[in-house]
This record gives C-alpha cells, structure tokens and sequence, in this order.
C-alpha cells in the first residue's frame, strides 16, 4: 500500500496515469523520485528541451571531452536540460550528462563514452552547491558505461548500482552533496547502499568527517555560499589494487581544508573489483535531483547531521568546472 505521502503525490499527479503505472513498477524511493518529477511537470515547473550535445569541456591532462546529455531521467521520466557556459557544467533540475570523446546528435553510443583510467590517478574538479537545499543532490561520480553493451530502459547505456534505468555496473559517487550535506561512496555493481564517508545522513560507523563549523554557509574550511575546489585521490597499494579513495575539500582563503579517507570497504574486499573499474577506465556523470526523503544524505544520523526535513529548495542548477587529472606519487598516500 502506498504511504500518506505516495498517495498525495498521486493525488497532483493524477493527469498522467500511464506514466504512473510505469512509476509504480519500481521500488518505494525510486517511485517518489518518479513522482515529483511527474508533479513538477503537471504544476508548470516542467522540464525545458534537452540539447544532447551541449558543448564540450577542457580536462586538463586528458583533452577535450564532449559533454552527452541524456534525454531520459528514469524509465518513463524526462530529463532536464545541462547547460555548458564556457565549460562551467550547470545540470538543471532531473538533469544528467556524461563525458565522451564525441556527441552526436540523436543517437547514444556506449562506445562514445570517455572511459578514463583513474587507478593511480587524482581527479580535480571545481563545484557551487550554494543554491542545493535540503532534499537536493548535486552529484558528480563514476561509471563503468562505456564497458556496458545494454541500452538500458533509459536508451542511452547508463547504468550505476541502484539500477536506476535497469542496467547495473559499479559506480563510485565522487560528489552528493548539497549546502549542508557532503557524501562519498563506493558501491560495486551489486551494493545498492555502498558505503558513505562525508557529513549528514548515514554514514561509516556513523562517524561525520566533518560538522557545520567545517562545511556549509559560512563555514570555516568550506564556505558553501562560494565554489570550493574537490580534489579525489586513487593511490595504488598491494598487488596494484587500489589503496583508498582520499577526498579534499579546499576553498580559496580559508584556513582549514576537509579531508578523509576511504580505505576499506566489506563488499568488496582488498578493492579487488573497483580496482579493475578503475584501472579499465570510468565515465564521469553529472546530474542534479531531489527527493523529499533524502534524509539519508542530509538528515540527523545518529546526531548532528545538518536537515531534520527535505523541503527540495534547490534553486538553480549547481555549477561544475576546472576539471583536471593528475598523476600520483606512487610513494605518496594522499591526504
């Protein structure tokens, strides 16, 4: 049976009952995420057109790569439009895009897809939260699609570990995050949940890396109101798996920086998959959402997490840019 809230969702969204069904086939959190994006439509905050190929951006050590956008969210469900201003990446409302070597227009082609080798690596990137609320992911992370040969229910080869359009592959979430809340994680293929380091929700032994005094509006470290720089490390350890996966929060001016790292994880032991993902190379996905019970992102935890409710006030689209790669020091662990 579908809680109070289901049925409210229903009750707006009474005016696309075949779209409905087709939310209805899937799993409670996936359902509400369906439904608000069917209710944005049915109340006028609807979707704009997508440009699939919206320019393309500067990975500094790696070339240019082509952003590809996709045109269907979830099964059923549009997507929203990515801008591309200059090479500053703003994904809109239910948007998603991933970097390829190349776009064209009306077709998807996983062998398009960039599929870059991060083992040993460090991924930089630039990114402004400040107008993500409570109950909005700004996301940034990685897939196995260009090793993926199943178009997906979404016609475009994605695929993550919460089989959003059908298809599963591993995925490592570089980036949730809003203005109070910050997640990592690491999922193989068949681990939904994964495993979370960051501030807010449900994390690793319910231990926050960090507090509202470090990150969020008018922090010390990271000042969330401004963009702040992310670095995420890859280093190599035993037998050339990976080692762990280390993530910095730097923000110019400020006098401290956030740093943790994640360096086990039970589902797969040693990283003995993730390293080959890693290794074979990974597609970068960028995309923005929300959900009204988004709580294990943002909410209390066991205590001291920044949102008590999800009240989706995410504004306009989060920014994306400066993105580079480097090569590690082999004898460096970083942070």
């Amino acid at each position: 049976q579908a809680s109070f809230a289901h049925q409210a969702l229903f009750w707006h969204c009474a005016a696309l009952p075949s779209r409905l069904a087709v939310a209805m086939a899937f799993s409670k959190w996936t359902q509400r995420v369906l439904l608000a994006a069917l209710c944005a439509e049915v109340r006028g905050q609807g979707l704009g057109p997508v440009d699939q190929c919206p320019g393309s951006v500067n990975v500094m050590g790696a070339g240019t790569a082509a952003l590809v956008a996709t045109k269907i969210n979830m099964p059923g469900v549009p997507a929203g439009p990515v801008k591309n201003v200059d090479g500053v990446v703003m994904p809109e409302m239910w948007g998603r895009a991933y970097l390829a070597d190349q776009c064209t227009d009306g077709t998807y082609d996983h062998n398009q897809y960039v599929g870059i080798p991060l083992l040993g690596k460090k991924f930089i990137y630039t990114t402004d939260v400040s107008q993500a609320g409570c109950g909005c992911n700004a996301a940034l992370y990685l897939v196995s699609m260009k090793q993926n040969t199943e178009v997906s229910g979404c016609e475009d080869y994605y695929c993550d570990a919460n089989n959003v359009c059908g298809v599963r592959c591993d995925e490592i979430d570089i980036q949730e995050a809003n203005k109070f809340a910050w997640h990592s994680a690491l999922h193989r293929y068949d681990d939904g949940n994964g495993l979370a380091q960051g501030f807010g929700g449900w994390v690793r032994d319910n231990h926050f890396e960090m507090t509202s005094a470090e990150y969020g509006p008018g922090a010390r470290c990271i000042d969330t109101n401004s963009p702040f720089k992310v670095e995420v490390s890859f280093p190599v350890g035993n037998a050339g798996r990976l080692a762990s996966m280390d993530v910095r929060l730097s923000q110019q001016g400020k006098p401290c920086d956030v740093s943790f790292r994640m360096d086990s994880y039970s589902h797969d032991a040693g990283f003995e998959h993730l390293s080959q993902s890693l290794a074979a190379g990974m597609t970068p996905v960028i995309s923005y959402w929300k959900a009204a019970d988004m709580l294990w992102l943002d909410g209390p935890g066991n205590g001291g997490g920044p949102c008590f409710r999800d009240d989706m006030d995410c504004g306009t689209a989060p920014l994306f840019s400066g993105f580079a790669i480097e090569d590690l020091d082999a004898s460096t662990f970083y942070p």
